[in-house]
């Protein structure tokens, strides 16, 4: 049995039993999967022209969280979409299968059973990427990636074209940009966008295997690999850092320069945190926080050492001393003894990434910035 077919077979969500009988001839070179909550049409109108033009199925997951009253604007879409796609080609259960004569979506109906609000935004991805899963095992997909975005996204034309000049990597994280107008709103989220920047060049400075962006927007996949580490986490919020990071320890993750994208700046009361809480909170408070660039520099430090040591617990253990106070007390707090018994049974490079991977990566810059390095504050200042 293969990785997928395990998969499926074992922790696949339900809607995936619905593929059966799924018409003979409908197969696609790509897809990609955008989980949908009030959302207006705009993000539709732009993607089936990109559909078309590159043989790929959309996989529109309508949802909405438990403790949410019922949504006009997902029935609103449901209506534009059967209006817009009039071709029913095949239906079963919550999926429709809505095309014209030029693109096909796959609409997934997750508003009249609406999803935990604890696992939101997370099983609606999941419910997507299991369901191109199953389709790529079915051979209607021909393109071994996964794509994910969300509705405020702007894809570039060659969105789908440049992954399949990517190989031997377990995902994609494409170059992002936020749309800049003079608005308020707009002028956090630049901000809040060069925190991701100076994180992300941070952990590249400090030679960090998860130096990469873990935005579920800009974020494709490969099915074999998916499988292999199951799927999405049903979360409300960091689905996509978490899966980022499984995958990460299966083969590198690849940061695509161009093409580029362009994600619109806008509030959001979708999930708990990242990018549209965030920048709500810098316009409301009028801050935004960055790390120190001494907490880059520690990073670098341990990861040298460790390095240097040729990852043997031994002497990893010997020679500790040369590690600097505060590497050594954030070491501590990390529990940096049970390192060495996994490197005890387990001695290497992959397996001491494995243990010290972008998860605990995260908890090292964080305890630096709260015992050792403080947040440098930049002021906002009026939009340009």
């Amino acid at each position: 049995m293969s990785a997928v077919e395990k998969y499926l077979s074992r922790y696949a969500e339900e809607e995936v039993g619905y593929l059966a009988g799924w018409p003979p001839g409908f197969a696609y070179q790509h897809c990609v999967v955008i989980p949908v909550y009030d959302e207006e049409t705009h993000f539709a109108e732009r993607l089936l022209p990109l559909l078309a033009s590159n043989h790929a199925l959309g996989i529109i997951v309508i949802n909405r969280p438990d403790n949410r009253a019922e949504c006009d604007a997902n029935e609103s879409l449901r209506i534009w979409l059967q209006q817009r796609l009039p071709r029913i080609h095949w239906r079963n259960g919550p999926l429709l299968l809505l095309g014209d004569d030029h693109s096909e979506l796959l609409l997934v109906d997750r508003d009249l059973k609406p999803i935990p609000r604890k696992q939101g935004v997370g099983l609606a991805r999941k419910i997507g990427a299991d369901l191109a899963c199953s389709l790529s095992l079915q051979g209607h997909l021909s393109n071994s990636w996964i794509h994910n975005t969300d509705a405020d996204a702007h894809l570039p034309a060659s969105y789908f074209k440049a992954s399949l000049a990517v190989a031997d990597h377990s995902a994609i994280s494409y170059a992002f940009e936020h749309i800049r107008d003079d608005s308020a709103i707009s002028h956090a989220t630049a901000l809040y966008e060069l925190t991701l920047h100076h994180y992300r060049n941070g952990l590249q400075r400090a030679g960090s295997p998860y130096a990469f962006y873990t935005l579920g927007s800009t974020l494709a996949f490969d099915v074999k690999r998916y499988a292999q580490v199951r799927g999405f986490p049903k979360r409300a919020g960091g689905e996509d850092f978490y899966l980022l990071n499984k995958l990460a320890k299966l083969a590198p993750v690849k940061s695509l320069k161009e093409p580029v994208i362009r994600l619109e700046p806008r509030l959001s009361h979708r999930v708990p945190f990242g990018t549209g809480p965030a920048a709500q909170r810098i316009q409301e408070q009028g801050e935004v926080l960055s790390y120190a660039t001494e907490i880059f520099d520690a990073l670098k430090e341990w990861l040298t050492y460790v390095e240097r040591h040729r990852y043997v617990a031994g002497s990893l253990e010997r020679y500790q001393s040369e590690l600097s106070p505060p590497v050594q007390s954030t070491l501590a707090d990390l529990d940096v003894n049970s390192l060495y018994r996994h490197l005890q049974k387990h001695p290497g490079e992959a397996h001491f990434h494995s243990w010290f991977d972008a998860f605990r990566t995260l908890k090292f810059v964080h305890y630096l910035q709260a015992q050792h390095f403080p947040a440098q504050r930049l002021l906002i200042t009026a939009p340009p």
